[in-house]
């Protein structure tokens, strides 16, 4: 019964250092869900503004509190995202090979991307801008330094082999709705603008009829040699057939919108965005069809192999029925806990097989000490006695599991029929 007892003790002790190893090994190798997450956008009141407050809302009602933070653009979200701290942002495809020059951590992943941004590139009728190669001398506003319309627009440019407006140049200052107010006033020729139809400078110039939209003529070129870039056909009145917006076809080209991150963001993060992504971004749109976002189409940063698993998998299984801590919590035990628990089988295994050595050995032990007390002779009669008395005491102590109680007690009854025949003389 001791030794049952000590058994039960043994595999308590095993069980809780194990579980102790398990909890620290998680936290080691893949630190518990950060409860908080930075979210990178553009201005207040642009469009990834916008969804950055959506994507806030999703989260924080899954128990992960958020802090949008808006930016210049582009270029300062590439900034702000080479950081440890849990962050994503709204970053355009291409970006880092015109802003940053290429010159950007390594560890950043696109988690996919999630809609489409057109560059608009409207002129004055009298302008005489009918493609990019016509703008040289021309009054241009090229976009805000760092903003997604400046980044699109030095990848056209240098397609094109047209040279790169000065950081200094004329109208970089205005904002869009300035630049369309200048544009519309004649102060200017051309402009360029990122933004979708519901941009309130985009949808303004599309109505008006002193400047129109120049067609990308040379979109498929683009999408071919710039992957990362969409191809948009806007047939005439797609906006508003009433009022025949806009007053003609028109092809753009459409950077994507991508959600980026460290390489180093949370695995369950990760899942949680694309949940979120997939949630806001699946409907049609009049620029997308419905399921083409998020995707990892349009990306020019490397993928994150968390998003990849979850476009070709989706979200796991526990995430579709559990709370999100809950199911991040038993993802974790699974990926630990399996290999712990095939260690501990292992070892709770061994422990019998360890018992079982142990009483052999001392069972034979204690018969080597019976033999020599047989072959002892019989004129030492009382220290052959007081041997078998100290050999009885000593195998009481003995722990012996249930298994091995027979040869226990017979090893017990052996003792017993020596002690006979001493007393009896031999």
């Amino acid at each position: 019964m001791k030794l049952a007892s000590r058994t039960k003790w043994i595999i308590a002790i095993v069980s809780l250092v194990s579980l102790v190893l398990l909890i620290l090994l998680m936290g080691w190798l893949r630190p518990g869900v950060p409860k908080s997450v930075t979210i990178l956008s553009g201005i207040e009141g642009s469009r990834s503004y916008t969804w950055a407050k959506r994507y806030a809302d999703f989260v924080e009602k899954h128990g992960v509190r958020s802090n949008v933070v808006a930016t210049a653009g582009s270029g300062e979200i590439l900034a702000r995202l080479a950081t440890k701290a849990p962050t994503v942002g709204f970053l355009q495809s291409g970006v880092e090979r015109t802003i940053a020059r290429g010159e950007v951590p390594e560890s950043l992943r696109s988690l996919g991307s999630l809609y489409y941004e057109p560059i608009w590139l409207i002129a004055r009728k009298e302008s005489g801008v009918d493609e990019i190669p016509d703008l040289p001398g021309k009054r241009v506003y090229w976009g805000q330094p760092e903003s997604d319309a400046r980044a699109a627009v030095l990848v056209l440019l240098d397609a094109y082999g047209v040279d790169r407006p000065p950081d200094g140049a004329d109208f970089s200052h205005l904002t869009q709705d300035e630049a369309a107010d200048a544009l519309l006033a004649g102060r200017i020729d051309a402009a360029f603008f990122a933004s979708a139809s519901t941009g309130a400078a985009v949808r303004r110039l599309l109505g008006e009829s002193d400047v129109y939209p120049v067609s990308a003529k040379h979109a498929d070129v683009f999408a071919r040699t710039h992957p990362d870039l969409g191809n948009l056909f806007i047939p005439e009145g797609l906006f508003d057939l009433g009022e025949m917006i806009p007053r003609q076809d028109v092809r753009v080209m459409a950077p994507a919108i991508n959600l980026v991150a460290d390489e180093s963001l949370h695995p369950a993060l990760v899942d949680l965005f694309l949940d979120a992504a997939a949630s806001l971004h699946r409907s049609a749109t009049l620029l997308s069809k419905r399921g083409e976002f998020p995707s990892e189409d349009y990306a020019s940063l490397p993928m994150s192999p968390e998003a990849i698993r979850y476009y070709e998998k989706g979200p796991s299984g526990f995430r579709k029925y559990l709370p999100f801590w809950v199911a991040s919590l038993i993802d974790q035990l699974i990926i630990y806990g399996l290999p712990i628990f095939v260690v501990l089988s292992t070892v709770f295994k061994g422990i019998p097989v360890y018992l079982e050595w142990k009483i052999k050995l001392d069972l034979l032990r204690f018969y080597k000490r019976l033999v020599l007390i047989e072959k002892a002779p019989s004129h030492g009669l009382q220290e052959c006695l007081a041997e078998l008395t100290a050999i009885e005491a000593e195998s009481a102590k003995l722990h012996v599991p249930a298994l091995h109680l027979p040869a226990y007690l017979e090893f017990r009854q052996s003792i017993h029929d020596m002690r006979e025949r001493l007393e009896r003389g031999w």
